[in-house]
């Protein structure tokens, strides 16, 4: 079978080299070729910036399915809850997150990843790095930051101003706010070289991240404040530090405790290609 995903942001992440035989990641603008949708079995549609192609028709005529990529109610991220119930009248429409697909009557598929054919060489120059957007997490990461760095720890956090953020930019050591923005592949440079990532998730977040399918497929210790990741089956207290319950103090501590081992049948169920499988 033949699955196309569908993305506008289909050039980033780890999208380029998650493409296969069994697999394609190619623009909505697709949507204007019937003859190039007519190669594919399924077509999986992600939520990006400017989502009002997924009304396109020829979208609705195929064996068509929508992922929400984000929480429902992330302003400028998601849909509208409005347009999510017309989309879940065209397509059988999924999320990562359980209290989204209770609430607008999604079903349930995990989020994904694809780890590079190649990955850079690791290092040991940081020991804790965090990558992202502000959203609503500006006064928690600078918090965090001020914590991290009063234990002697290194950091990088990157946060990365978009057109909605009207703060300035500003750079002290291991703190940049920027409007520069890196690429994927620049930052799993950052990745490979640090000991732990910090996932700090937006209010009413309880779906894993990007962060945390880099913590499951690299082996890097994990930062982070949501709670339900003690549900998953690769928590480990030795490989995951839970913020608002583990010891603040004994972080340090933590940081030397030797990573344990993630089973391989566990990365195996949120690589992409298992992941496409799941949209029925």
């Amino acid at each position: 079978m033949k699955t196309c995903i569908l993305a506008s942001n289909w050039g980033a992440y780890f999208f380029p080299w998650a493409q296969s035989q069994s697999l394609s990641i190619l623009p909505p603008t697709v949507l204007d070729e019937p003859n190039t949708l007519k190669r594919f079995d399924k077509i999986i549609a992600l939520n990006g910036i400017g989502d009002h192609w997924l009304l396109h028709p020829n979208l609705a005529a195929h064996n068509s399915f929508f992922f929400l990529w984000d929480i429902a109610r992330c302003p400028h991220y998601a849909p509208s809850p409005a347009l999510l119930q017309r989309l879940n009248t065209l397509h059988k429409c999924y999320s990562f997150q359980h209290e989204d697909c209770r609430d607008f009557g999604l079903r349930f598929n995990s989020t994904m990843y694809a780890p590079p054919p190649r990955l850079p060489s690791a290092g040991n120059a940081l020991d804790v790095l965090f990558l992202g957007v502000p959203k609503d997490r500006l006064p928690q990461l600078r918090s965090l930051h001020g914590q991290l760095q009063a234990m002697g720890l290194r950091t990088q956090f990157r946060v990365a101003l978009t057109q909605h953020d009207r703060v300035q930019p500003e750079e002290k050591p291991g703190w940049q706010l920027t409007r520069d923005w890196l690429s994927y592949p620049d930052y799993l440079k950052l990745v490979r070289q640090s000991r732990c990532l910090l996932d700090l998730y937006q209010v009413g977040q309880t779906g894993f991240s990007l962060r945390v399918m880099e913590h499951v497929f690299f082996g890097c210790k994990l930062i982070t404040n949501n709670a339900a990741i003690k549900l998953a089956d690769f928590y480990h207290p030795h490989n995951i530090f839970l913020l608002g319950e583990d010891d603040m103090a004994a972080l340090p501590e933590w940081l030397e405790l030797p990573f344990v081992h993630i089973d391989d049948e566990i990365k195996r169920y949120y690589h992409i290609e298992e992941w496409a499988k799941r949209f029925t």
